[in-house]
């Protein structure tokens, strides 16, 4: 797969740009809609809040203390979104997906905006061509491990003393539940139910309750961490399953540190860009490979279509795997067959 370029502009410098102004203005929307919504605080608002952060560094920065909510502004939005657009598809190279998100997390704030009166319309709404087929285009390269490439990081992750028994829970738990990070990083040792293997009452995307389960594996890891627990570290007393030391004091694992072990996980095999996404993803489509069950795919992965499962979490078959698949279901018929006339 080819290798996704990425450039490095937003950089610390760029952040005296930013006009104090607008930054508050934006601060009010993201407190009123994280009040709304609290279970994605640090996932889906934290994204769209560095995205819009950027926005306001290149606004300062080609447009100087332009207020948001500005005749100026307002009379000249199209303009400057499709300004930022071309910036984005030139300088950035982005692709066709990330700029529309950026688009949207303007306009979520506009719309924002205007329900709370600070301005009388939205400046861009129904103005702008957002980019087509997004969807079709790959921004992140994605992958599907095989059961061998799995049970290769296992036996590294147990063999090599540089991987802490962290490391193997992390990958165990995400391994055997399937579940996005944002559950991961809400695993706390006041929802573990060790009898039943499995987190109970885990909130997740869109407020979501969930169960995060994982194999015998995971238990015997959890429960010989939790002894370490007790005996050193924090002697239990964080309530997240996975934690880091901070200036001296244990608090739960971050969304980065847990980033950096999925990409330690796909180094181990070769793969320099290993994230949750792609850990979840190899998991459904394993269940869906070794079972051909793709409901039982599409239940662990808490998807309300089999169509969202099949679509984007399991690996588009070939041509020949699939003759491949008719000839043996050919071929184990005819031996019914053959069986039953005798």
């Amino acid at each position: 797969m080819a290798h996704v370029t990425r450039v490095k502009y937003f950089t610390k410098d760029k952040e005296k740009f930013i006009n104090p102004d607008n930054l508050k203005k934006y601060k009010k929307y993201l407190q009123s809609n994280i009040i709304k919504n609290q279970d994605v605080k640090d996932t889906t608002y934290k994204r769209y809040e560095g995205l819009f952060r950027h926005f306001l560094m290149w606004l300062g920065e080609n447009y100087g203390d332009l207020d948001l909510y500005s005749d100026e502004f307002m009379e000249n939005a199209v303009d400057i979104m499709e300004n930022y657009i071309m910036f984005c598809q030139e300088t950035l190279l982005n692709h066709k997906k990330i700029i529309n998100m950026k688009i949207s997390a303007v306009s979520s704030f506009y719309i924002w905006s205007m329900k709370r009166g600070f301005v009388k319309y939205h400046p861009f709404d129904g103005k702008l061509d957002r980019m087509k087929k997004a969807n079709e285009e790959h921004i992140l390269n994605s992958y599907f491990l095989t059961e061998e490439q799995v049970q290769t990081i296992r036996r590294e992750l147990s063999e090599n003393d540089k991987y802490s028994i962290q490391d193997q829970i992390l990958f165990e738990v995400s391994f055997d539940s399937a579940n996005r990070i944002g559950a991961l990083l809400k695993l706390q040792l006041s929802k573990l139910d060790l009898e039943h293997n499995m987190f109970v009452d885990i909130r997740e995307k869109e407020g979501y309750h969930t169960q995060v389960v994982f194999g015998s594996v995971a238990k015997e890891l959890i429960q010989e961490w939790l002894e370490m627990r007790k005996n050193d570290y924090d002697h239990l007393e964080c309530d997240s399953l996975l934690i880091t030391k901070y200036k001296g004091k244990y608090k739960p694992m971050g969304d980065s540190a847990i980033r950096d072990r999925m990409k330690k996980y796909g180094e181990i095999i070769g793969i320099s860009d290993y994230r949750p996404h792609c850990q979840r993803k190899t998991r459904l489509n394993l269940v869906y490979e070794e079972t051909g069950d793709l409901a039982l795919a599409a239940e662990l992965a808490n998807h309300r279509s089999t169509e969202t499962t099949r679509e984007f979490y399991c690996r588009k078959q070939t041509k020949a795997e699939v003759m491949n698949k008719i000839n043996a279901l050919r071929s184990k018929n005819s031996n019914v067959t053959d069986e039953e006339n005798k």
